[in-house]
């Protein structure tokens, strides 16, 4: 039997541009045009949600070309983390996994479709949690229901109530949970992509256009409570907790 999922490397994986520029509101013929429209806003509203001083400091964990870096203060200090070959990023992962950075160092973690990526999460949440001040927060989004993808590798998919275990194990109080894409949409995005390879070049634009406008109208279906208990990406904000007086930090 033959398989192209690639095997388990020793090496620590390298930053891997796939030369295309972040999706940023594509066409709608774009496979994921609805779901490269959902997650921003999605994120978006979480970050206003965590009331950032403008003199914040952000770190951006897994920052690829960092798309986000607008939805933050101009005047917050904005670290982009990532792994080695990644010329855009101030701090790059060591061959353990760990950041190079002193504990207690950022105000805020954002990590945007990394999770699924990384070999061992709860190292990953661990170092979210040590380079955070105390009640600093956590902005994390990760796959739920999605075809496998690599960037470099792709290990990873949760249930709503398992991202919100891990995170926790990890030391974090989640404050905020979402779902992005319902389980219907979520249905009809993995039909496109598991039918489009057989679907004739020309025909394939008009395709993805009427099952993304589809997955768009679908989704309106969907309640806040569905869509974090089923969904093609979830979305969390949650906080380092204060250390209680009196105990040991």
């Amino acid at each position: 039997m033959t398989t192209n999922v690639p095997l388990p490397s020793s090496a620590p994986p390298e930053f891997l541009s796939s030369g295309r520029p972040d999706l940023q509101d594509p066409p709608w013929t774009h496979s994921l045009a609805y779901i490269s429209r959902a997650l921003p806003r999605g994120l978006a509203a979480l970050v206003t949600a965590a009331q950032l001083r403008g003199d914040a400091r952000v770190a951006d964990y897994g920052c690829a070309s960092m798309p986000y870096r607008s939805f933050f203060p101009a005047t917050a200090d904005y670290v982009g983390i990532d792994l080695a070959g990644n010329p855009q990023a101030q701090l790059h992962l060591q061959p353990d996994g760990t950041v190079p950075t002193a504990d207690g160092g950022f105000d805020l973690v954002l990590s945007s479709q990394v999770l699924e990526h990384v070999s061992d999460p709860a190292l990953y949440l661990r170092e979210c949690y040590r380079m955070l001040r105390p009640g600093g927060q956590l902005i994390l989004s990760t796959h739920g229901i999605m075809v496998y993808h690599r960037d470099p590798v792709d290990y990873w998919r949760w249930t709503g109530e398992g991202l919100d275990r891990i995170v926790r194990l990890a030391g974090f109080e989640v404050e905020q949970f979402t779902g992005i894409m319902g389980l219907a949409p979520t249905g009809l995005q993995l039909f496109q992509d598991a039918t489009y390879g057989h679907v004739p070049r020309w025909l394939r634009p008009v395709f993805v256009w009427c099952l993304q406008k589809l997955i768009a109208w679908f989704d309106r279906l969907h309640s806040p409570q569905s869509r974090a208990v089923n969904a093609l990406v979830f979305a969390l904000r949650a906080r380092k907790p204060l250390p209680v007086e009196g105990l040991a930090t």
